[in-house]
């Protein structure tokens, strides 16, 4: 262990007439190695910003399953903060995923994610609160009844899950899909009419 900390610099080794001593140094140096690490770490980091940006762009798709593959994908549509449009529908949504819709919009509402649904026409307390309708758009359509699927774009990035038949979901992570299933939104979007809550 002695060895250890004379390696990390944190004690001193003295021998006088055949006999070791240790001494420990002064305890600001730990602050100076803090110090050192983080010059080192900031020197690096546009670099490594540059290369996250260059992983960013690429395109990918993952394929989730079951209660917990939705639950990753919620997960990820609400933790990047960024506006998320999506619709389906959701009194479906509620039947088969059970209180993991309403734990996600809590996700929403704690990290004030801005968001525009398109859902058939339903009603619940939350819709009502004030602090839901100053980052949600909410619009009804009959349609969104027995649709499928609830569809989400955030960003370059469109998540899809089923709410019948078996339980799975994708996240497509690409520029031109987002575009244009944001496209298909705004077409519901304008047949759709806002809720009167």
């Amino acid at each position: 262990m002695l060895n250890y900390l004379i390696s990390k610099g944190l004690i001193t080794k003295i021998i006088k007439e055949n006999v070791t001593y240790y001494d420990a140094v002064e305890p600001n140096k730990l602050i100076d190695d803090l110090n050192q690490k983080k010059e080192q770490i900031l020197s690096i980091l546009p670099e490594l910003e540059a290369l996250k940006e260059n992983i960013k762009e690429s395109s990918s798709v993952e394929i989730f399953e079951g209660f917990k593959g939705i639950s990753s994908i919620l997960s990820d549509v609400f933790k990047t903060k960024q506006e998320v449009s999506y619709f389906g529908s959701y009194s479906k949504s509620l039947e088969v995923l059970k209180h993991l819709p309403e734990h996600s919009a809590n996700i929403r509402l704690t990290n004030k994610v801005l968001a525009k649904i398109i859902i058939e026409k339903y009603d619940e307390p939350r819709f009502h609160k004030k602090e839901y309708k100053k980052i949600t758009e909410l619009k009804f359509l009959d349609s969104m009844k027995d649709f499928p699927c609830m569809i989400f774009i955030y960003g370059n990035k469109v998540a899809i899950y089923t709410v019948q038949g078996d339980l799975i979901g994708i996240i497509i992570k690409n520029k031109e899909v987002s575009l244009a299933m944001k496209m298909i939104f705004n077409i519901y979007w304008s047949q759709a009419k806002k809720a009167k809550l």
